[in-house]
């Protein structure tokens, strides 16, 4: 049988220590060569009536301690909309009937090739990258780490709380949003769940100052804090690259990345693919930083290399891009869980299979 499971289910069974836990694994074994992944395929065709592209985003990995390969895929309309205070965003229209989005993780069995299971990626998404920054918090911030500052109060902001305070003795969070509503309403609903002081405040610069911990979860594609708010001793932790300006990682002491396989450039209907030398150039010259020397999040869990040799260091982890490994660990995590308490719906495996050889 083929188990079906649904964001509710995931977001019950799913437990923010325990997803760091196996991601921690999984790392440690992909950087020892006991776990495969492939890099993220992004596939766009334009939709110029919408002013917007239909982009269809893949990727896989295989994680034999669990015995398990996973597919995560996605369907997607995008935009990238400029707002009226001149941030850049990226943000995903629910263009399908219900405003709903459509986002799919394969469970497939390595020992016979089955499908194991069929699970949203909403919950699990949220999860794996907060566990993975949360990861970072673990490797390189300091041990007596007390206070968070956090940039955004959307989708992505309330689980890398959470991962923070599963790794460290938090006791209070400043969040910043550009929406004081948003940023209102975050603080409640999360003071509440988190058990200590949410507080919002009117900048950016108000949250980052005195903080132990800054933690950029937005959706923007421009620098959301700058270089000379840092203070010895800091840790940065960024959702994507452009978060945070080059001069965060030319002044941090030590700089880890999730990967060293880069976010792809969207192959778009009608433009050529620039050659990968090309793109890394381009990279080096525009922050001056060498991503391909950065260790990877794999060598710190792995204890190949230490995250930080003092309190005063500033240490940033830049999660660059997913893995399709965290959605195996992760997937085989919450199938393991919902097979010990019933959760889901079985469908017959013949539903899924063939008597002709593909």
């Amino acid at each position: 049988m083929t188990l079906l499971l649904n964001n509710d289910e995931a977001e019950r069974l799913l437990k923010m220590p325990e997803v760091i836990d196996e991601l921690a694994l999984a790392y440690s074994d992909l950087a020892r060569d006991q776990a495969i992944n492939r890099n993220r395929s992004d596939t766009a065709i334009p939709r110029p009536e919408l002013g917007a592209s239909y982009v269809f985003k893949s990727m896989e990995g295989g994680y034999p301690r669990r015995g398990v390969y996973a597919l995560r895929i996605s369907s997607d309309i995008i935009q990238w909309p400029n707002r009226a205070d001149g941030q850049h965003r990226k943000e995903k229209l629910p263009a399908l009937p219900g405003n709903r989005w459509l986002g799919l993780v394969l469970l497939f069995g390595i020992d016979n090739g089955e499908l194991l299971a069929v699970l949203p990626d909403g919950i699990i998404q949220r999860f794996r990258v907060g566990a993975t920054n949360g990861l970072g918090i673990k490797m390189m911030a300091r041990q007596n780490a007390r206070r968070i500052g956090l940039i955004g109060a959307g989708y992505q902001a309330g689980t890398q709380a959470q991962a923070a305070c599963a790794v460290r003795p938090i006791e209070e969070i400043r969040v910043y949003s550009p929406t004081a509503t948003k940023r209102q309403a975050f603080a409640e609903e999360w003071s509440e769940k988190l058990g200590i002081p949410v507080i919002p405040v009117a900048h950016a610069k108000e949250a980052v100052a005195k903080a132990d911990i800054v933690l950029c979860a937005t959706n923007s594609m421009q620098p959301v804090i700058q270089a000379d708010w840092l203070e010895p001793g800091m840790h940065l932790s960024s959702l994507k690259r452009f978060e945070l300006p080059a001069e965060c990682y030319r002044r941090a002491d030590r700089v880890a990345v999730h990967t060293r396989l880069w976010e792809p450039d969207m192959l778009m209907m009608g433009e050529e693919n620039i050659p990968d030398d090309e793109l890394w150039a381009k990279r080096k010259a525009g922050d001056g930083i060498d991503w391909l020397n950065q260790p990877e999040i794999g060598q710190l869990t792995s204890g190949q290399i230490s995250g930080r040799d003092n309190d005063q260091q500033i240490t940033c982890f830049m999660n660059n891009v997913g893995l399709g490994l965290q959605f195996a660990a992760a997937g085989a995590l919450l199938f393991e869980k919902a097979r010990q308490t019933g959760a889901g719906r079985e469908l017959p495996l013949e539903w899924f299979t063939q008597s002709v050889v593909s």
